[in-house]
């Protein structure tokens, strides 16, 4: 094996976020249009802290999987990820209704602020921290000495 070869663990990150996107959006997709699915627990808001967290990470990973594809994000990548993102949220939501389950504004708006906050970090990070594509695990080209 030669040196373009070898695994490195930046492109072990780059292949894991290409493959944790689909697979988490295919497990979304799924849990949500699950009939009946009853979200117990002791705070009153855990339904709707689900759906932030859910789409939260889904964001995440969307922005990630985007990085090892382009490289580097253009400044308009937040806008597009997210019209992606809420269109795909408000697809969810809608076709829940054919699983049994109800169709809610708030449950769509809970996933927005998900969406919103992320990206919004993502993106104040990639305009702050220049520097931190190159030191990224996702990084995959070899840095000269």
């Amino acid at each position: 094996m030669n040196a373009t070869e070898t695994s490195s663990p930046s492109s072990a990150w780059t292949h894991w976020y290409q493959r944790a996107l689909p697979a988490y959006w295919i497990f979304l997709f799924f849990t949500t249009h699950l009939p009946n699915l009853r979200l117990g627990g002791p705070v009153r808001w855990s339904d709707k802290l689900m759906h932030i967290g859910a789409f939260a990470v889904l964001a995440f990973l969307f922005w990630r999987f985007a990085e090892t594809v382009r490289r580097p994000l253009s400044g308009r990548f937040i806008w597009i990820a997210f019209l992606w993102l809420m269109a795909y949220a408000a697809f969810d939501e809608y076709t829940q209704r054919f699983a049994g389950r109800g169709l809610e504004l708030a449950d769509f708006l809970c996933d927005l602020v998900g969406i919103g906050l992320v990206l919004i970090a993502l993106e104040w990070r990639r305009r702050r921290l220049p520097a931190a594509r190159h030191d990224s695990p996702l990084d995959s080209t070899p840095h000269e000495s």
